[in-house]
């Protein structure tokens, strides 16, 4: 497949692409989109459409049900896809809500810290978007967060001291 081409054009492509590559080998379907992106990088932040068009195609693989289970170990274990999704795309708000849920699940000191950092530096974020916009701010995703109950969470007092830094 062709994912050096127009990813506005490709993007449904792409998708289906990387749905068919995680129904029969998730790990086939990270290399996918760890090559989409660094194949991509120059790419990646011509715009915000494009940049959401790749964050979508890499939410694909990440959401899929397939690695409900893997979700977590996927983001810890690929600096790529890491830096990618929380850094550099423009993925939608939600999805960085979900998948931060879920890191911080971890009490993680490091990875939280790395991962607050880069939401912090993403080109796409706008502290001044309103909650009912397509935009997000850093207090929008850290708000949705401290939402979950506090023993699904369960932050470690060294956890909850990192993110409390970025309220």
């Amino acid at each position: 497949m062709d994912i050096c081409g127009d990813i506005i054009h490709n993007e449904r492509l792409i998708k289906e692409y990387v749905r068919s590559l995680t129904a029969h080998s998730p790990a086939q379907a990270e290399c996918f989109c760890v090559e989409l992106l660094e194949k991509n990088a120059d790419k990646i932040s011509a715009s915000r459409a494009v940049s959401a068009a790749y964050a979508r195609c890499v939410c694909t693989f990440l959401l899929d049900k397939k690695n409900k289970s893997m979700l977590t170990e996927i983001i810890k274990n690929n600096k790529i896809i890491r830096e990618a999704f929380f850094g550099r795309l423009d993925t939608y708000k939600y999805s960085i809500v979900f998948v931060l849920k879920r890191i911080l699940k971890l009490n993680d000191t490091e990875l939280t810290k790395e991962v607050l950092r880069l939401i912090c530096n993403n080109p796409f974020r706008d502290d001044s978007a309103k909650s009912y916009s397509d935009r997000w701010s850093l207090k929008f995703i850290t708000d949705e967060v401290m939402k979950a109950p506090e023993d699904y969470l369960n932050l470690s007092e060294e956890s909850m001291a990192i993110l409390n830094q970025y309220l």
